[in-house]
């Protein structure tokens, strides 16, 4: 069985939950929390956005590098910030560091989703799309090097994410690989499970068209039609067969129909 860290440490990009898991990881484990941003804040006397306007971004890293030094032996949950890898110096400090490091690993889709309902960061109001891709594809392999575990946190709460960490020490040596695998397909399933959310959306649209234009709700060449390309598209794919292909989409195209003829008889158009 894995040793309960002393120090727990979450590193990852800006947006990817750091904070809010960390809060959840100490509230389930009845430990201690620290965000280094919040920790720089309260050594410099100002806030972020205040340090990057008067020092810019170097002169807020060296103070993150003190701050994040001096949380190696906390005792508890440490959130770090996105930028914590971008000095030598950090990564040097995080390859050596007595705590257990953990990289909540997203995409970039969910975590400028994230950014934009959060409020803008530092970096984010500096750096076009292009940048911010860069930083992303850039960072990746620096949080992957460092880190202990990784945790795919896309499509999951935090309550999910902090529950998942916390097996990882409950765990034994042989079912860590297998725990990561799994939290891989958890995130996988919950797209899954959004894009069919987002499916039923449009089928809301469609049917009001289909209304507006006096259209039958079923339309049997073009199922056929989907079905057929789709085998085409996945033909050399040794998982995804016809059968799979036939019995997903009549739950997707049955379940479609229910919809629109809900919608339609409901008269809420």
């Amino acid at each position: 069985m894995i040793k309960e860290p002393d120090t727990l440490m979450l590193i990852g990009f800006m947006g990817a939950g750091k904070t809010t898991v960390g809060k959840e990881i100490a509230r389930q484990h009845h430990s201690k929390f620290i965000d280094i941003d919040s920790e720089i804040e309260r050594v410099a006397g100002k806030k972020i956005s205040e340090i990057f306007e008067e020092r810019g971004e170097k002169g807020f890293r060296e103070l993150e590098t003190k701050v994040l030094n001096d949380v190696q032996t906390f005792d508890g949950v440490v959130a770090t910030g996105g930028g914590v890898v971008e000095r030598p110096d950090n990564l040097e400090i995080l390859r050596n560091s007595p705590a257990t490091i953990i990289y909540l690993h997203g995409n970039l889709e969910s975590t400028i989703g994230r950014l934009i309902i959060e409020g803008q960061r530092p970096l984010l109001q500096e750096k076009s799309a292009a940048d911010f891709f860069a930083l992303w594809q850039e960072r990746d392999p620096k949080y992957e090097e460092v880190a202990n575990f990784t945790v795919e946190t896309v499509g999951k709460t935090p309550a999910r994410i902090a529950a998942e960490i916390i097996a990882l020490f409950s765990a034994n040596e042989d079912e860590l690989a297998l725990l990561q695998l799994r939290s891989q397909i958890d995130a996988f399933d919950r797209q899954i499970f959004q894009i069919i959310s987002e499916r039923f959306q449009v089928v809301e649209a469609v049917a009001r068209y289909k209304e507006k234009f006096g259209m039958p709700t079923v339309q049997h060449d073009r199922m056929l039609k989907l079905r057929s390309e789709l085998k085409s598209d996945f033909s050399t794919s040794s998982d995804i067969t016809d059968d799979m292909i036939d019995g997903i989409m009549s739950i997707l195209m049955q379940a479609a129909i229910d919809k629109e003829n809900k919608q339609l008889n409901r008269g809420d158009l």
